[in-house]
């Protein structure tokens, strides 16, 4: 079967010519069938004035052939012509043209029914967006938010006052991502949980004191009780307090009582002698040694009733949490247990215990992000899916349970543009929005981060049961499976896009200065260099390709090296962001 396909980005015209290469006179087609594809004026019951759509330009051709060839085999057919325009596509335009030549009509209208059906499923283009009728003109779009992946490698924005869209290039920055990243992302709904499951959770709510804090004087050292100004040599016991002890009394005079530390006083302007300092004898003491302190916390000396405790979006850690007990407040409102969903991919991954074969390597992917996630608060559900796109759409069904509930999904690997990576495929076929799939940093450049819910974005069309509600948001990254791309991608997207859903404050570049000569070439690239910072600066580390894992034990910063840089030398500040929990 002779098969011609073709991505545009301009219009598809009306009469489309027949594939360049035709069957021979003895396979001459019976029937030549065509099939287009029109914009029509509403989406979901809106008017609109176009549709926007993005492809994988590679990845889909190659899914659009392989369809075509599979579907071929149970309907033969002699060629087939795909057209598919991508970008912003008017209202009353061709989206998609499909023509096919058979010996027999109902074979070729069996293959086209069967591909259309499938194309939405199995093939990396997808509708990303509708745009009201207002907002958008026939051949000036309005300039929204970028598109992103039209063919070419160029990401098309309209600039105000300009004709015609100016090109951008489709690498986004390493800012530009983040801002992506925080403008997509929202807290998830707090929840309330009793103390002993908020560790690390981001508090949602300010916490205020119900009483004064302490609730009155109190010891802190065991001796006796005095009257502050009392200048008697001797005194007479007149009775003890315990910690747990309440004995309301006044004292007079040459009057003392037994006080242990922490226990209520009897009453208001007291000292506390030392034990240290006094003499006894049986129920007297005389004082040998007096000092300036008194050795007493005076009610609400820490906090009156009524003042704030802890503000909302602390991070809450024992201090933290042993406050909040003091204060009464054993179900405070937090940030959710994060769910999470981890896939890793890679035929030739095989697990740790395992001595690998030639061509295989072990995995430490898993281990390396069950240790990142260590910073959240989350429950993670992690499983390798085998390095085919319709057998991991399978292995995903079995685990539609995990996945309906996640709030975040990982995928390790198969970010890039390789005849086997099916991430962003995958994840549109679980119905996410695909933000951006480069960013234009070394090492990770091949980043996907995509969402899935809300009133904007579409339902999963994967058919698996279970999937949260449409008006839930959750995310998505896949990952470059390289090692250090991995720990560097995390750190910088994954973390920022985490800390955004569990109203954390997003890690935060600081700046150091090197203490040892950082060499390497200038490259077009922002780099994100691995070292270790100690008192005396910033170390870098050596290493050689995004798949080095070695440098990942020491290192404990990543320093930011602006593009085209080329070598640092010692004393020069940089930025750095930590990677270590504080």
């Amino acid at each position: 079967m002779e098969i011609e396909i073709q991505l545009v980005h301009k219009r598809i015209a009306e009469h489309v010519p027949p594939p360049q290469r035709w069957p021979s006179a003895k396979t001459a087609p019976g029937a030549w069938l065509e099939f287009r594809g029109v914009v029509r004026g509403e989406e979901n019951d809106q008017a609109i004035s176009a549709l926007e759509y993005e492809a994988y330009p590679e990845m889909a051709a190659r899914e659009i052939r392989r369809l075509l060839e599979e579907i071929s085999s149970r309907h033969p057919c002699l060629t087939a012509k795909v057209i598919h325009r991508v970008g912003v596509i008017p209202v009353g335009d061709t989206a998609i043209y499909v023509g096919v030549a058979a010996s027999h009509r109902g074979e070729a209208i069996a293959l086209l029914a069967e591909f259309m059906d499938r194309l939405k499923q199995d093939v990396p283009i997808w509708k990303r967006r509708a745009l009201p009728v207002e907002a958008e003109s026939n051949e000036n779009p309005a300039p929204l938010a970028p598109s992103l992946s039209p063919p070419g490698g160029e990401r098309v924005a309209a600039r105000p006052g300009e004709g015609k869209p100016a090109a951008k290039a489709l690498l986004m920055s390493l800012a530009e991502a983040l801002a992506e990243i925080q403008a997509r992302c929202r807290p998830l709904p707090a929840v309330r949980a009793p103390l002993e499951e908020c560790f690390g959770h981001v508090l949602r709510e300010t916490v205020c004191a119900s009483e004064d804090f302490p609730d009155g004087d109190r010891s802190t050292r065991d001796g006796y009780a005095i009257l502050q100004d009392d200048e008697s040599e001797t005194f007479q016991i007149v009775g003890t307090l315990h910690a747990a002890d309440w004995k309301p009394r006044e004292l007079k005079t040459g009057e003392t009582m037994r006080v242990a530390t922490g226990a209520s006083l009897s009453c208001e302007n007291l000292r506390v002698v030392m034990q240290e300092n006094v003499e006894r004898t049986n129920d007297t003491i005389r004082i040998l040694r007096r000092e300036s302190v008194v050795n007493a916390r005076r009610r609400g000396e820490e906090m009156r009733a009524g003042e704030t405790a802890l503000a909302a979006g602390v991070k809450l850690d024992a201090g933290a949490l042993s406050l909040l007990a003091t204060v009464g407040c054993t179900r405070p409102l937090v940030s959710p247990q994060l769910r999470v969903c981890h896939f890793t991919t890679g035929d030739e991954i095989v697990p740790p215990d395992r001595k690998p074969h030639p061509g295989q390597i072990r995995d430490s992917n898993s281990i390396l992000m069950r240790s990142l996630l260590q910073k959240f608060p989350c429950h993670l559900e992690q499983t390798h899916l085998p390095e085919n796109f319709e057998l991991a759409k399978s292995a995903i069904g079995n685990q539609q349970s995990a996945i309906g509930n996640a709030d975040v999904l990982l995928v390790s690997g198969g970010a890039s543009v390789g005849d086997k990576d099916f991430t962003r495929s995958l994840l549109g076929w679980l119905g996410f929005e695909i933000i951006f799939s480069q960013v234009n940093v070394r090492p990770g450049r091949p980043l996907i981060f995509g969402i899935a819910g809300g009133a904007s974005v579409p339902v999963p069309q994967c058919g698996i049961s279970g999937l949260a509600p449409p008006d839930k948001i959750r995310i998505a990254f896949g990952l470059p499976g390289n090692p250090l791309s991995h720990f560097v991608c995390f750190h910088l997207f994954v973390a920022a896009a985490l800390a955004k859903l569990t109203g954390d404050e997003p890690p935060e570049f600081r700046r150091g200065t090197l203490a040892a000569k950082l060499e390497d070439a200038p490259c077009p690239r922002e780099t994100l260099w691995p070292a270790h910072l100690d008192t005396a600066g910033l170390h870098p580390l050596a290493w050689a390709s995004s798949g080095d894992v070695t440098c990942l034990a020491g290192t404990n910063s990543l320093m930011r090296v602006p593009a085209n840089r080329g070598s640092l030398e010692p004393g020069t500040e940089v930025e750095f962001l930590p990677t270590t929990v504080e």
